[in-house]
């Protein structure tokens, strides 16, 4: 192990870094803690279908370019940190803990999308076939699928990405990697924050999938006018490949309304993961 710092030591040295190695290590892999579970959770850095190393290799990068702000926090005169061993862990766990809650307000928007579409696929009657979402790492129907994907596609084309993945790479300055926040009671408004944002997920699905569901609801109704008129026709059977259908052609009529929303929500989303940022920061005031 002392080799081992020995020659970190002197690679810091030649690349002018002034920290002593086990500062730096601690800095190092506190702040690849924030950066690796916020990847791990997102939809839009590809979930279970990008390879672990290249995850790695994310975080390792956004730490590289983030560590000249960050070393403001080491003492000034050198000397060693205020915390041991177990210090070390709960500041571990908390940069996790941190990353993971921004990771699950950024990815609110995705889940919502699948949401949507299982909604949608259920008022279709097509939800035993389901299909595996990499980006959420579960099974989701094929509309929820659909639309997932799409809100995917929008999030990176429009550059979305960018300004969340700033926002975490901002939020080193409200958050500071090496203090432990100050647990006070008043938990009260992030509870609600939190319970307020498990329910946005359920309603913006429902908003997103209102005009499908419409659409299969007047469907239901006309084939039961039918089933009044002629008994004996059998209107289930017959309802069934016509919903299909029409649930996919309402899908491709409403695509510019989709587009729209999803920008919409990613705004809010957006707004959402900043308010978080700023409620974290006051643990340390």
């Amino acid at each position: 192990m002392q080799e081992f710092l020995k020659l970190l030591e002197i690679v810091l040295q030649t690349f002018e870094v002034g920290q002593n190695p086990q500062a730096f290590l601690v800095l190092f892999f506190l702040s690849f803690a924030r950066f690796f579970s916020f990847i791990y959770i997102v939809p839009f850095f590809g979930g279970s279908a990008v390879p672990l190393r290249v995850k790695v290799a994310a975080a390792t990068a956004l730490v590289v370019i983030t560590y000249p702000s960050l070393i403001a926090e080491l003492p000034p005169d050198g000397s060693p940190l205020p915390f041991g061993a177990v210090g070390f862990i709960g500041m571990l766990a908390k940069e996790v803990f941190v990353g993971f809650t921004l990771g699950l307000v950024a990815a609110m928007v995705f889940e919502a999308a699948q949401v949507a579409g299982g909604i949608a696929d259920f008022q279709r009657g097509s939800t035993m076939s389901e299909l595996f979402a990499p980006q959420l790492d579960e099974r989701v129907s094929e509309l929820g699928q659909f639309k997932l994907q799409l809100a995917v596609v929008i999030f990176l084309t429009t550059g979305a990405h960018l300004f969340f993945i700033a926002a975490l790479v901002r939020s080193f300055e409200i958050i500071p990697a090496l203090k432990f926040p100050l647990i006070e009671s008043g938990w009260t408004p992030a509870a609600e924050f939190m319970t307020m944002i498990a329910g946005s997920v359920l309603s913006i699905g429902i908003q997103l999938a209102v005009p499908i569901v419409i659409t299969l609801l007047l469907t239901d109704l006309f084939f039961g006018l039918i089933n009044r008129a002629a008994p004996p026709v059998n209107v289930f059977f017959l309802s069934l490949p016509v919903k299909m259908w029409l649930g996919i052609l309402a899908v491709a009529l409403m695509l510019p309304f989709l587009v729209e929303r999803f920008r919409v929500y990613f705004d809010e989303a957006f707004r959402a993961f900043e308010f978080m940022i700023q409620y974290f920061g006051k643990m340390y005031q």
